[in-house]
């Protein structure tokens, strides 16, 4: 409940206190924020419940909704937080190294994050599940006896996947229903990766770097350098902070502002 509270409160800072220099940063901030907000209540409303059996998987729900339609939209919800934060580290990057051109994502990322993302890939995540996941009687054949011995036939209304037959032949709309979802989870580690390597690179091969003279309290001098964002800066302050201070050359968090 708390946790909530803080996320409509950070929702309201997002969108009536946030910085314009923020830009199209706080589509994604207000993106996370949201997931956060409606993420717990539908999983309080639905209660899930995942049992795997065999060559199935079930989920249904013991919440105050029971209907495959809700459990289905659990199931799109719970898959959108990685995708996010794959967005989150593009945009990153993106400002490392295009930090110029930042002014040209401000629609692109509200198209894509908030209206494609947000509402049309959870539709289609959606209709994966209650499409593909419906269960046949097959499937419904081979989950029962452990409905009923271990949920006392609870979960009639469920969505799952036989991934093999009894006769051992490959059910392939099952196959291609978890695909899909594999294939998102996948793609969204995969671009995190890359992203923070990129990052991670961009920083240690920074050729730009302003060498600043530290005199400490006892006298001793102490020379460091300060890694750029190369042609992004203009003439202003460098603000510093949690910066090591050594003989050697060091890599600090830090924020440029303009006069």
């Amino acid at each position: 409940v708390g946790a909530l509270f803080s996320n409509l409160f950070l929702v309201y800072l997002i969108i009536y206190r946030s910085s314009p220099e923020l830009g199209a940063y706080r589509y994604l901030l207000l993106a996370f924020a949201v997931n956060d907000v409606y993420y717990p209540i539908v999983h309080m409303l639905t209660s899930p419940v995942v049992f795997a059996y065999k060559d199935a998987f079930i989920m249904f729900s013991y919440g105050i909704f029971t209907s495959r339609a809700s459990i289905s939209v659990f199931a799109a919800v719970y898959s959108q937080t990685m995708p996010l934060l794959a967005h989150l580290y593009v945009y990153r990057l993106i400002a490392l190294k295009c930090g110029h051109s930042l002014h040209r994502l401000h629609h692109l990322v509200f198209e894509v994050v908030l209206k494609t993302f947000l509402f049309k890939g959870k539709y289609f995540r959606f209709l994966n599940c209650i499409i593909n996941y419906e269960p046949d009687q097959e499937t419904r054949d081979y989950v029962q006896p452990i409905l009923d011995e271990y949920f006392n036939g609870d979960g009639q209304e469920f969505i799952g996947a036989l991934f093999y037959s009894v006769k051992g032949e490959v059910r392939m709309r099952a196959f291609l229903a978890t695909s899909g979802f594999n294939a998102i989870m996948t793609i969204s580690v995969s671009v995190i990766v890359f992203c923070s390597s990129s990052i991670v690179l961009f920083f240690r091969s920074a050729k730009a770097a302003i060498l600043i003279k530290i005199i400490s309290s006892d006298g001793s001098a102490y020379d460091f350098r300060v890694l750029t964002m190369r042609g992004h800066h203009k003439s202003g302050h460098v603000w510093l902070s949690n910066v090591r201070v050594s003989e050697s050359d060091s890599i600090c968090v830090f924020s440029l502002s303009s006069d």
